[in-house]
């Protein structure tokens, strides 16, 4: 450390003591602004290497990506009933619609009364039927009946038929067709049908008319997928749109 004299000592004066500051001490000095340094970094964040968090909009995306998609919608009673076509949904020419509505299977009478098996009945939440007519030479009945899951469904699911009915890629899990017999006091009428399962619900269309009445031959094939349509749109939860032309 420099000496500073303002002037010679004499010879009768002491030489003035210099002031030295112990290493000891000068060490902790040293230490304490050290510390003082890296507080004021760490406090700051200056000189971290960790990468800025993910942006929320990205987190989410990816979560949403993991999660698994909703499950079917089971149909009861108001639901099925919204399922069921209506006169805004069937081809102009069945222009007249019949009764429209579902009912739940608290009582089996309604069930049975729409012809499907007591053992069905007893497993079932509800019930609907959907009638047209152009009360002329055309008529056409679609009837559903959900259930609880789409096991028990496919477990119940018969067919009624010739599988040829039905043409290639047709809709539904399950599908099979008929033809339906002349009915007793109308034997100039006849038809055909489909019994066609989407997950929950079973669907049975029957389509009658007239002998000689021009029918498009497509037309039973467009009902049935749009009945599995709009079945469709009621266990995801959405409006019943579809419709036939």
């Amino acid at each position: 450390m420099t000496e500073h004299r303002i002037h010679p000592p004499s010879p009768d004066e002491e030489e003035p003591s210099v002031i030295r500051v112990p290493s000891s001490r000068t060490a902790r000095l040293a230490a304490y602004s050290t510390v003082v340094l890296l507080t004021a970094v760490l406090a700051c964040g200056c000189g971290t290497q960790s990468a800025p968090p993910a942006p929320a909009g990205k987190r989410s995306t990816a979560e949403g990506k993991a999660s698994a998609p909703p499950a079917p919608r089971v149909l009861g009673t108001r639901q099925l009933e919204a399922a069921l076509p209506d006169q805004f949904s069937i081809p102009a020419d069945l222009d007249e619609p019949r009764d429209r509505r579902a009912w739940d299977t608290l009582d089996a009478t309604y069930c049975q009364s729409e012809d499907w098996p007591d053992q069905w009945c007893g497993e079932a939440l509800a019930v609907g039927m959907a009638g047209f007519t152009n009360l002329e030479d055309q008529e056409l009945v679609i009837r559903l009946i959900s259930f609880s899951n789409s096991t028990t469904a496919a477990r119940l699911f018969q067919g009624e038929g010739t599988v040829d009915e039905v043409g290639e890629n047709p809709p539904g899990d399950e599908i099979d067709g008929f033809e339906i017999e002349q009915p007793d006091g109308a034997p100039t009428w006849g038809g055909k049908g489909i019994n066609v399962r989407q997950g929950a619900v079973i669907a049975k269309i029957q389509y009658t008319w007239k002998a000689g009445t021009a029918i498009p031959s497509d037309r039973l094939r467009s009902l049935t997928a749009m009945v599995v349509q709009r079945i469709q749109q009621a266990q995801a939860g959405k409006p019943s749109t579809a419709s036939a032309q």
